[in-house]
């Protein structure tokens, strides 16, 4: 049996690019981005709260 292969691609600016290709800090920032989507899109709203030194 064929193992399967996924490959994973972004779409920045209309340009389909494999996520690999990716610098370290740019996956970070599409997943953040995509995470802070799903959890609005289920009706997460964050919370700001003041931070303290």
């Amino acid at each position: 049996m064929k193992e399967l292969t996924v490959r994973t691609f972004v779409r920045i600016h209309g340009e389909y690019q494999p996520w690999e290709s990716l610098s370290a800090e740019k996956q970070e920032e599409i997943g953040v981005a995509l995470n802070d989507k799903a959890l609005r899109a289920i009706g997460y709203a964050p919370v700001k709260t003041e931070k303290t030194t």
